[in-house]
């Protein structure tokens, strides 16, 4: 999974921090359209579709859920009786499954995968069982989120 290179990770700020570069995010009147020229530029090579989709389930949808889950859980504290939604929590956890996708993949974007299923194509052809299946589990690792872009 690739990791943030900026110094300025969330948990070197305060909490008063943290909250207020929350508000500001909350406060964007272009968001969506940010987010997608943001991504754009740390990911070039992916496609649009990709782009959008990484849009949504980070800036557009992904942020509400973040914030109904938050909700939630501060009605509890109010009513104890209040049942924790479970729902709540799978609809962020859905995006945020999401995310983890395709932040494995978005830095190969789609012509990196279509660059792969072409090798494979080109190694059945030789007959390389070997070098197709380490390809293979090269997607499967881009797919399960679980690839290291980090050198």
């Amino acid at each position: 999974m690739q990791q943030s290179q900026d110094a300025n990770t969330p948990k070197q700020f305060s909490r008063e921090q943290r909250w207020e570069i929350v508000r500001t995010l909350l406060q964007r009147s272009n968001l969506s359209s940010e987010a997608k020229q943001a991504f754009r530029q740390s990911y070039p090579n992916a496609p649009e579709e990709m782009l959008k989709t990484a849009v949504f389930h980070t800036y557009v949808d992904g942020i509400d859920a973040a914030i109904d889950w938050l909700v939630d859980l501060e009605l509890f504290l109010h009513k104890p009786s209040h049942e924790l939604d479970i729902s709540v929590t799978y609809h962020l956890l859905y995006h945020l499954y999401n995310w983890y996708q395709f932040n494995a993949l978005l830095p190969d974007g789609k012509a990196g995968v279509l660059e792969r299923l072409k090798e494979i194509k080109e190694l059945a052809s030789d007959g390389d069982i070997q070098a197709i299946i380490a390809t293979v589990e090269e997607l499967e690792s881009m797919f399960e989120g679980g690839r290291n872009y980090i050198s």
